[in-house]
Formats: C-alpha cells, sequence, structure tokens
C-alpha cells in the first residue's frame, strides 16, 4: 500500500492537468484546499459545457444559406395543361349507359398518346365529393351522382372521353419553332385529360443561350376551350396550367393557376430552389423519385397512406386516390362506403396519422408573376376572312386563350439547409473545452493512458506476479 501510495503521489505532482499537480505538490493545508476548490470548479464547469454541446449536437441543429446564383443551364420548367371540364358533354350518354358500350367505344381519340397502354390514375388531394357536400348543397345529387359515375370509368374511358389533345392544344411553339412532339399525357381525377409539356427536362438551353429570358422567347400557346362541350358540374369556363418542375409531378388541385379565354396570358418566371437536409435534421426530407411507387410527389405518399386507414376500416378504398391493385374500390353510391371514407378523413382530421411523408429534398418554385391583355383584337381576327362575323369573333374570343411562359431573369434563388455541425467538429469542441477548463490536449491524454498502463503493470499485477513466481 504504501508503495501505491508514493506511486499515486508521484504521478499527481508530474500531470499534466496543472491543477492537479498544484493540488499535490502544496504543502500548505490553505493552499491544497484552495487548488482543491479550482479543481472542483474547473471540473463541474467542464462537464457542464461539454454536456450543453452534447446536448445541442444531438438536436442536429441548421442554418439557412440564402444566395442569388446563375443558372449554367437554363431548364425550362414542365407544363401541364387541363381543360377546367373534365368530360365532354357529347359523351353523357355514354357515361349514364343510354348509348350502347359499341357506340361509345367506336370514338377515335388521339393514339399518339397511348401507344396502346393508358396513363397511371393520379389522386385528387381530397375527396372531390366532399367539397360538393359542404358548400354546394342545392346540387348535390346531381353532382354525387355524376362523381359516382364518373369514378366507376376505367382509365380508358375517361381519357376517351375527355378533352384530346389536338382539340385543347391548337398551337404550340417554343423558341419559336414547333413544340407538338414535346407532350405526354396526364391523366387526373378533377380535370381529366391533361397534357405536360417538357416531361423529364427534355428541352434545356446552355446558359450562354438567353434566348429564354424576355417577352419574345419562351413557350407560346393558343388554347381551345371547347365550351360548347362544358357539362353542367363544370362551373368554371377555361384552363388550368401548373409550372412545375420536370422530375415531378404535377398537382393542379393544390398548385396551379387558371387561364381565362378571351385573354392574352403573359407569365414571367424566376426560379426558386429549395435544398432540404435528410435525417437525422429535422427536416428529415425524402428523395421522392428514389422512393417507388411515390415518385416525385409528396401529395401521392399522403394519399397513399390514407387509403391504408380506408382499406383497414372500410375493406375498400377510395376511388379517386392513389392506390394498391387488387384492392376494391368503395361505391361512391353505396350510403354505407361513402360515411365509412368519411369518417376516416374526419378522424384524421382530428388526431392525424403516423403517415412518414416528410418535404422532398429538393423542391424548385417559379414564383409566376401574370399579366393579362384583351385578345385576339377585332382587327388581327377578321384579317384575311372575308366571310367572318362579329358573332365569329365573340364565340373565339369566348372559348381560346393565349399564353407565353417565359423567365425574366436566369438568376435563380437558391435556400440551402447546411448543417451547424459537421461530424469533425465533435472532436474541436470537445477538446476546446477540456483543454479551456482542465489544460488537458490530445498528448495529455495520452501520456494518462501511459501511466494508466504502468499502474496497472507494476501495482495491481506486479505483487501477484511475485506471489506466482517467487525468486
Amino acid at each position: 500500500m504504501k508503495y501505491v501510495h508514493l506511486y499515486f503521489a508521484s504521478s499527481l505532482q508530474t500531470s499534466s492537468i496543472y491543477v492537479v499537480s498544484r493540488v499535490s505538490m502544496s504543502k500548505n493545508f490553505v493552499k491544497k484546499l484552495f487548488w482543491m476548490l479550482v479543481l472542483l470548479a474547473t471540473i463541474s464547469g467542464c462537464c457542464y459545457q461539454t454536456c450543453r454541446f452534447m446536448n445541442l449536437y444531438f438536436k442536429y441543429p441548421i442554418q439557412e444559406n440564402y444566395r442569388l446564383e446563375p443558372q449554367r443551364n437554363a431548364f425550362f420548367p414542365a407544363v401541364t395543361i387541363c381543360n377546367q371540364n373534365r368530360r365532354k358533354a357529347e359523351f353523357e350518354t355514354c357515361l349514364y349507359e343510354i348509348l350502347s358500350p359499341k357506340d361509345c367505344t367506336s370514338i377515335s381519340p388521339d393514339n399518339r398518346f397511348n401507344n396502346g397502354k393508358f396513363p397511371i390514375k393520379r389522386p385528387l388531394v381530397l375527396p372531390e365529393r366532399r367539397s360538393y357536400r359542404s358548400y354546394l348543397q342545392t346540387q348535390r345529387g346531381a353532382t354525387e351522382r355524376f362523381l359516382a359515375k364518373y369514378s366507376k370509368l376505367s382509365i380508358d374511358k375517361r381519357w376517351r372521353y375527355g378533352h384530346q389533345y389536338k382539340d385543347l392544344i391548337e398551337k404550340c411553339s417554343f423558341r419559336d419553332k414547333s413544340c407538338k412532339n414535346n407532350f405526354s399525357l396526364f391523366s387526373n381525377s378533377r380535370y381529366g385529360n391533361c397534357f405536360t409539356f417538357n416531361k423529364l427536362n427534355k428541352l434545356s438551353v446552355p446558359s450562354a443561350d438567353t434566348s429564354l429570358v424576355g417577352s419574345m422567347n419562351g413557350l407560346k400557346l393558343v388554347l381551345n376551350a371547347e365550351i360548347n362541350e362544358y357539362v353542367a358540374i363544370s362551373h368554371t369556363v377555361g384552363f388550368r396550367i401548373v409550372i412545375h418542375d420536370p422530375f415531378e409531378e404535377p398537382d393542379p388541385e393544390i398548385k396551379g393557376m387558371n387561364i381565362i379565354p378571351g385573354y392574352e396570358t403573359n407569365v414571367l418566371l424566376k426560379q426558386t430552389l429549395i435544398k432540404r437536409l435528410s435525417e437525422p435534421y429535422k427536416d428529415q426530407c425524402l428523395l421522392y423519385s428514389n422512393n417507388k411507387p411515390f415518385d416525385g410527389s409528396q401529395t401521392l405518399c399522403m394519399q397513399a397512406c390514407i387509403q391504408e386507414y380506408n382499406y383497414a376500416k372500410c375493406g375498400c378504398t377510395e376511388s379517386s386516390f392513389i392506390t394498391l391493385l387488387g384492392r376494391r374500390q368503395c361505391n361512391m353510391e353505396n350510403s354505407t362506403d361513402v360515411y365509412c371514407l368519411d369518417s376516416v378523413l374526419d378522424y384524421i382530421a382530428i388526431y392525424e396519422t403516423n403517415c412518414v411523408c416528410p418535404l422532398p429534398c429538393v423542391s424548385a418554385y417559379y414564383n409566376e408573376i401574370s399579366t393579362m391583355s384583351i385578345w385576339l383584337s377585332k382587327a388581327s381576327f377578321f384579317k384575311g376572312k372575308e366571310n367572318a362575323t362579329k358573332l365569329d369573333w365573340k364565340n373565339y374570343r369566348a372559348s381560346h386563350a393565349k399564353i407565353h411562359i417565359f423567365f425574366s431573369t436566369l438568376e435563380r434563388t437558391v435556400h440551402e439547409q447546411v448543417p451547424v455541425f459537421h461530424e469533425s467538429e465533435i472532436f474541436s469542441h470537445l477538446g476546446g473545452e477540456f483543454g479551456l477548463w482542465l489544460g488537458l490536449s490530445l498528448a495529455a491524454l495520452f501520456d494518462f493512458g501511459e501511466t494508466a498502463l504502468h499502474f496497472i503493470k507494476n501495482v495491481m499485477f506486479g505483487p501477484i506476479k511475485c506471489v506466482l513466481f517467487p525468486v
């Protein structure tokens, strides 16, 4: 024991921690007590600051950087165009099964958009029937009857009964070149047949070419609403357009703007990019394009999750939401099914869900600013048309619209989340705290390790060795 005491005394006197060595070397009781109090204070301060930092570090705080930057390549957004009327009036007899199925299937729509395959049905944000039930009580019967019939239609029939590309988009040019071959079909429960320009970013322009900037460039469209084909439940005449990232699915119900016939609408774009951090940071963002089958949309993820609630309680799924194959769709003419679906949504609204559908890691917005002017002028309409009448001009303006979409600048705004602490910083912060409060360094830790090994070898195992192997 005497050897152990001497060994400890010698080690403490030569300790790399200055306060510890002063405690050991002080002969006067008052000085020894003073340095012991200093040692206690420094250990307490070091522990407090270390715990405080570790608590903050494992909250994974972030800061947001804001900057303006020129685009290396001017990626033109995707533009999805929909008619406010989802089904043509001429097919109303087909919807209510007045005509024979043979007569209805004899219709020949534009086949270049399906190639023998029909588009995947996309969801509504909320069931449309709830909006009509809540706000349009006087027309509830006709509207709900229409929605019930429409929900039973196959994707093929919805496509056939809707407005076709050749009827909706009369003229299209991008950078003064025809762009009729740059559209793809997008089927939506609320708006029927929609058509997306520049899906998957097929059109990009080098940054040195500034022809996307200015009112004389960009995308130009002339649209025809075919107002004579509107059905009774379509209360708004015109078009719905969505300007979105080419790799994301459009969401006309939430992100979109209405275009009015009889006007030329200029849409000026300035891109804003938001970059978020994934887990463990607070937003816990997700790259939906890598998360099948919810590719490209937080909305699709939420709808698929709600369908799990619907199927678990009702044994069927909402007809206007995305769903897994093989599951029965609820009958919108069956009051029990409809009541059950409504009760699920009411429950979710009150108690929320356990759906894991975080924000996307990258979001692109285009900050649309629109201006309108009356179109088409009487002089322009009658030019070269000897037999045209004033009524023809009024009818044309009532059904047609012109849209011009272009960048106001190629400079974009970027909001980027960055971590306050990187992984390597934990060592620098801890080293700073230990160095400030105790005077410790990495070399001192090795010195402490050497002392500990020496103690174990000579003090703890030395006597045992002498007993087992006496000289």
